[in-house]
């Protein structure tokens, strides 16, 4: 069943990347919901999500060889709908960057009235490209990682990457089961916060909460070793 069902994901991903119009809209009814759902619960308005996903499935049509469709950037390395939410995301993103550098503007503008309006202006925003994000995510949390006491990233590594159970580290320890827990509660709490300060130093125009974070980090394979 899972052979039959992933042929016809690839078929019909042939007939779109053609410009099949049935495909197309077979597409758009099969995702447009989801998507919709998951950009509305990031905080995008009504309006930002219309125009955000209208874009997107205009961009799935393929037009000339000097614009092919959106879906030729697709490698199968996740699910169609995982990729086309972190597309979608990514554009809600910078959506926000815009956004933002363009509040900045109007108040520097506005603080210098007397001078050239346009001095003070910032550089022009670029997209915020999939595999920028990717990196961008990857550097953050391994800054946090490097930020953590060599005994919480032991433990960390136990309970995590080779499953021991919080009982087990209390007989390696000699702890009580409470520390163990509490340990790990605020080595998490760390992490999740010098992750997102880490993301916003290195790039202050994104928002983005640890959910966010998570979610996106779940769409790709973020390691960190």
């Amino acid at each position: 069943m899972c052979s039959q069902t992933s042929h016809a994901t690839d078929e019909g991903l042939r007939k779109c990347r053609e410009g099949d119009p049935e495909a197309l809209a077979e597409l758009r009814t099969r995702y447009h919901g989801p998507l919709l759902n998951i950009l509305s619960s990031r905080g995008a308005t009504a309006t930002e999500v219309e125009d955000l996903l209208a874009d997107l499935w205009a961009d799935c049509v393929a037009g000339d060889t000097e614009r092919p469709s959106l879906l030729e950037k697709f490698s199968g390395k996740c699910t169609l709908q995982g990729w086309l939410a972190t597309v979608a995301t990514n554009r809600w993103i910078d959506l926000k960057r815009k956004q933002v550098r363009r509040g900045e503007t109007t108040k520097t503008a506005l603080a210098n009235k007397d001078h050239d309006p346009f001095e003070n202006l910032p550089a022009s925003s670029t997209p915020l490209r999939e595999d920028t994000l990717v990196n961008l995510l990857r550097d953050s949390l391994q800054a946090a990682f490097a930020r953590c006491s060599p005994q919480a990233m032991v433990l960390l590594r136990l309970v995590y990457m080779h499953n021991l159970s919080q009982r087990e580290i209390v007989r390696m320890l000699g702890w009580h089961e409470s520390k163990v827990s509490r340990f790990l509660a605020k080595a998490m709490e760390e992490i999740e916060s010098h992750t997102l300060a880490e993301l916003k130093k290195r790039d202050p125009w994104l928002e983005l909460s640890w959910q966010d974070f998570v979610d996106l980090c779940e769409t790709h394979q973020v390691g960190f070793l």
